[in-house]
């Protein structure tokens, strides 16, 4: 094991939180993502899970050369842009694809689940929802979220970096 999944395990934990709730990324959380990356690089020549420096940035360029199109488009979020360039960084180039790929499913079925519930097609669900609705939490929530909606994309992509950094530091088995 390279790293301590542990650290990398709360940042993809608060990364997931954060946009969940608020639909948005913090750029503190990324900036010290980087910085940490960027000083275990610098004082051990191998970052936190055993990149190498060519490893780390050419993650960090792949991720922000995939994102960047759809951010151009309209289609994502600057902070899932940037998060996956950060995720890059850490994991290196090779985790992006089943990062991407796992992350996409879950926002899918979110999007799906999201769609069923405004079409009524799940009365039961639709009525699970105004009742969270009310929570005095959740208003809170909704307030401080302000106008942004949408699919919190980051926060699958945390999920799925989080299954791909334990997979790399050997902690859960993965596919051969």
């Amino acid at each position: 094991m390279h790293y301590s999944p542990l650290l990398f395990l709360l940042f993809c934990a608060a990364i997931f939180m954060y946009d969940h709730l608020f639909r948005r990324v913090p750029n503190r959380l990324l900036l010290m993502a980087i910085a940490v990356q960027l000083g275990w690089l610098a004082s051990s020549g191998n970052g936190l899970n055993g990149v190498t420096w060519i490893g780390a940035f050419s993650g960090f360029a792949v991720g922000l050369i995939f994102f960047l199109p759809l951010y151009a488009l309209r289609a994502m979020a600057a902070g899932d842009v940037k998060f996956f360039a950060v995720l890059g960084l850490l994991l290196g180039p090779a985790a992006l694809l089943p990062v991407f790929l796992i992350g996409s499913m879950f926002a899918g079925v979110h999007a799906v689940v999201i769609y069923i519930s405004r079409m009524g097609l799940a009365p039961r669900l639709h009525v699970v929802a105004m009742r969270v609705a009310r929570w005095p939490l959740y208003q809170r929530v909704l307030e401080r979220r302000g106008n942004r909606i949408g699919i919190p994309y980051a926060a699958y992509l945390a999920l799925a970096g989080a299954w791909a950094g334990m997979r790399s530091a050997g902690v859960i088995p993965g596919f051969t």
